[in-house]
Order: C-alpha cells, then structure tokens, then sequence
C-alpha cells in the first residue's frame, strides 16, 4: 500500500486482522497479508495537505498485491463514494530468486494486454539480452536461463511497454 504524506498509527483490531498482519512499514509504503477477513481499518496522520483518494494507492512493488476469494484471484483496489480510484498499475518485480545461478523468473503487472520489450544489460551498459511479445492483462512471468544470457555478475533488468518501463538489478552468480 502506497502513502503519500500519511504516516501509519495504528491498527483497529478485530477477529481477524492485528498489528501482525501488518510487516514492513516503509517510508512511503507498507505491507499487509491478512487470512480470513474481507476488510481492515488502519488509522494515519497526515504529515502534509491533500485529498485521501490522491494520497492511498495500491502497488505490489514490495509485495504482490493480490486477494483471493470464492472466484479464485480477485483484484485490490481503494474505492472511495463507490468509485475505484487506484487498482495495480504497471509493475515490474525483482526476479526470483536472486541472486540466481542457472534459472530466474521476472514477474511484471500489465493494467491492459500490452507489447512488452525485456532487455537485460550488463555493468557496462552492453545489452546482452533481448525478449519482445505480447502480454496478457493481469500478472505474467518471463523464465530466463543462465544460457540465454552467456554473461555472470551484477545484470539490470528493463521491462517497456509503449507507456510504461521499469528498471531493475539482478545477479547472475557462477
């Protein structure tokens, strides 16, 4: 969960939800995994002027923001007077594992179905790798071999679309 100019203060708790469902707190964003409960209610201070629905949002660059329910993955958004005002949007997330020695995965989030350009660099800015295709809206995964990119040490990752790109760093260990 984003925030931008509010700081967390507590937690309401109920049956289901505590302060232990609530891990990393960072300086502009937290964590929470919660079983078993549909809401929560987290209490924060403003530390500067803004409207509340400008100032929450959802992200999974730290944890994947996901729910699950009767129909299987549901997706996460704030609603605000019966509007959706921030779901997941563009999202690239560090490779699993990593470092890594003969295979990695690198998960993205696509809003809509989109064209996606992956390019892998080495420390020296020598692109070693590229991988383009089409992408379906929602969570994707591209694998990666060891073989495919014929290089060791600290790599940086790129993932583009025709609106959005991220960056990342990876190692590739012997």
């Amino acid at each position: 969960m984003l925030l931008n100019g509010l700081e967390t203060v507590g937690v309401v708790e109920s049956d289901n939800v505590t302060a232990g469902n609530f891990g990393l707190v960072f300086e502009d964003a937290a964590t929470v995994s919660i079983d078993g409960a549909q809401e929560f209610t987290l209490r924060f201070k403003a530390v500067k002027s803004g409207k509340l629905s400008e100032m929450l949002g959802v992200s999974g660059s730290i944890t994947r923001a996901e729910a699950y329910g009767g129909a299987g993955r549901l997706g996460v958004a704030f609603r605000f007077s019966g509007k959706t005002i921030s779901g997941v949007g563009f999202e690239l997330y560090q490779n699993q594992p990593n470092p890594f020695v003969n295979k990695t995965s690198i998960g993205f989030f696509l809003p809509e179905a989109a064209e996606v350009t992956l390019s892998i660099f080495d420390e020296t800015g020598r692109m070693v790798y590229q991988q383009k295709g089409q992408f379906a809206k929602g969570e994707n995964t591209i694998a990666l071999d060891r073989a495919l990119l014929n290089t060791t040490g600290m790599l940086y990752y790129k993932l583009e679309t025709a609106t959005d790109s991220d960056t990342k760093k990876m190692i590739q260990a012997k």
